[in-house]
């Protein structure tokens, strides 16, 4: 029996850098292409669905502790109906793990590694990744914790030098379109916010599980307080410009001057992307191989790491021919990971409470065979 386990803090700190590894790169063109020089309050309406996807995953634990999405999905709707539901959740998790692999491969061979193959880069990755997830969650939960705020102050170094060149009369004219595109652009950023729903994977890990409220509505505040200082950011220092650039983020990170001689930061770019995207990896691999042993409901998890994690690296490059037409799919992209981060949850919830009595305190003990070590797949068959 496998007795791993993370506190509260981080879990929002592994959930934190989940969101913020693509976010900050890929986010400020789609959101300008929408909502334009608006584009800074697209994350205060689009943090709504961080916020519902926390209280979901703590509502419906609250009603089967010990339980995971996987696990509670046959509970509430019978295996017949749960089975297919909760596959189609563990699919878009690891369309999830393609899509941000596949993004991570393409700009380390864009912007800093011209003359390496992408698969280089996806291979390489998966395979550090599958040591982290086989060492176990409480390795993942450490590595999170160390690494937010390292990737913290590479934020702040790349963003407080160019604060003087910024012009706040790109700011203007406020709302002139209305309120239309910064609603759509709020809607577009579920891409990032609902990925709070995987706490759901991890909260019977949990040891200060009445913590853990508090710390996930933090790092949703987190999320939201990085997305809008960012986006004031780029809209202030680049303008219309923001649209026309894959990563914004990155060319204005070329620009930073420390003293006069420290120059072409874009390499802390470099140390950005490779933190913060290998967290959202190892976080996302173990969601899934978890979630599969889960569904297989096999005595562990560990058998099938690299399976799924060549699963991965296939769909990385089957379903995305190339990274122009990725962009241009964004809102199919969109589409599926609101159903299986925001649907799937929010209908698992509605039934729960038509089947189920009042919610059981978070501190009862879980049901008999459904406790974290059937999770982590080490407990006994």
């Amino acid at each position: 029996m496998n007795n791993d386990k993370i506190t509260s803090a981080q879990l929002a700190c592994m959930l934190f850098l989940s969101i913020l590894a693509t976010s900050m790169l890929t986010s400020p063109s789609l959101a300008y292409g929408i909502a334009k020089n608006d584009m800074w309050m697209t994350p205060l309406i689009g943090s709504l669905g961080g916020f519902l996807t926390v209280a979901l995953s703590l509502a419906l634990y609250r009603r089967y502790p010990g339980c995971t999405l996987i696990q509670y999905s046959d509970l509430i709707l019978t295996k017949w109906l749960g089975k297919p539901i909760s596959l189609v959740f563990l699919f878009v998790c690891l369309q999830m793990n393609a899509n941000q692999l596949r993004q991570f491969a393409e700009l380390m061979k864009l912007a800093f590694m011209v003359n390496t193959p992408i698969i280089i880069f996806a291979v390489s990755m998966m395979l550090v990744g599958a040591i982290v997830v086989n060492l176990g969650i409480e390795l993942i939960g450490r590595l999170s914790l160390l690494f937010t705020p390292i990737i913290i102050i590479i934020v702040a170094v790349l963003i407080l030098p160019l604060i003087r060149g910024m012009e706040p009369d790109q700011l203007l004219p406020f709302m002139a379109d209305g309120a239309a595109p910064i609603l759509r652009g709020a809607f577009a950023l579920q891409i990032w916010f609902p990925t709070y729903i995987y706490a759901a994977m991890f909260l019977p890990y949990v040891s200060d599980i009445n913590k853990a409220r508090r710390w996930l509505n933090w790092g949703v505040c987190w999320s939201t307080t990085i997305f809008t200082l960012s986006f004031l950011y780029i809209v202030m220092s680049m303008g219309a410009a923001s649209q026309h650039f894959s990563y914004p983020f990155l060319l204005l990170s070329r620009y930073v001057t420390i003293a006069s001689f420290m120059t072409h930061l874009d390499a802390l770019i470099m140390i950005l992307w490779v933190l913060d995207v290998f967290i959202r990896t190892i976080v996302m691999y173990y969601a899934a191989v978890s979630g599969f042993s889960q569904w297989f409901q096999l005595p562990s998890y560990k058998p099938i790491t690299l399976p799924v994690g060549l699963l991965i690296v296939l769909l990385t490059f089957w379903s995305i021919p190339d990274i122009t037409t990725y962009n241009f799919l964004a809102y199919i992209v969109l589409y599926y990971y609101t159903l299986g981060n925001i649907c799937i949850p929010l209908l698992l919830y509605i039934i729960a409470l038509f089947r189920s009595g009042p919610a059981q305190d978070e501190h009862s003990p879980a049901p008999s065979g459904s406790g974290p070590s059937v999770l982590h797949g080490e407990g006994t068959a």
